[in-house]
């Protein structure tokens, strides 16, 4: 679909964070419904070299579904603009009536049918992309939909599979969506061939406190 319908006023938890449903209209023709949650990241305060980083949801309701976190330009692409019907298709990577397994930018890989916890969180451990993402954006925007049927294209058979969540407007901060990271020490680049986990010093300095190698 190249839009949707737009529930940013959906709460402090969600029935639906992910889910795809097949059912009959009035007429018995088949119908196909599509749930995708977009969420957007403050990481402007985040420099240096990531090393690694878990984006972590508190689980909810039912898990009959499954989810994926992959890279999306939706909020106006900066978390500037409110989210938007148009916004349902606005993933890196998408492209109407393909499988987004062959195209989409993945920033968490997949948390399987009924492995979504609806008590605690769910970690998605970042990919290398949103290793980068993060200390490069003042903004990390992220789609998280199903895995099963959304992501790899496939019609869903029969009923509805969904996963549940809290949002960030749940009272206080315990059960918020989050991103906790792990910057890496000392230098983070090689030099002369040489990797940054075998250097120590470059002539006599330390690593951690050089931001530049010869003016590069």
């Amino acid at each position: 679909a190249t839009s949707g319908t737009n529930k940013s006023t959906v709460g402090s938890t969600s029935t639906v964070f992910t889910g795809v449903a097949k059912g009959l209209s009035r007429g018995g023709a088949v119908t196909y419904t599509v749930y995708r949650t977009f969420m957007y990241f403050d990481t402007s305060g985040i420099t240096g070299t990531v090393a690694s980083a878990t984006l972590s949801v508190r689980g909810a309701f039912a898990n009959d579904g499954s989810v994926i976190a992959v890279k999306s330009d939706a909020f106006g692409g900066d978390g500037g603009t409110a989210l938007a019907d148009a916004d349902f298709n606005n993933i890196i990577g998408y492209s109407t009536g393909s499988s987004l397994a062959s195209s989409a930018t993945v920033y968490g890989s997949q948390i399987l049918t009924t492995s979504w916890s609806t008590s605690g969180y769910n970690n998605f451990t970042a990919t290398s992309d949103l290793l980068t993402a993060l200390p490069n954006n003042n903004v990390v925007i992220i789609c998280f939909m199903d895995y099963t049927n959304d992501y790899l294209n496939v019609a869903v058979s029969s009923g509805f599979l969904n996963t549940g969540a809290y949002m960030a407007n749940y009272t206080g901060t315990s059960r918020d969506p989050k991103i906790d990271y792990t910057l890496a020490t000392g230098y983070g680049n090689a030099v002369n061939g040489v990797a940054a986990a075998n250097i120590s010093k470059v002539n006599g300095i330390a690593t951690a406190n050089i931001e530049k190698v010869n003016g590069i």
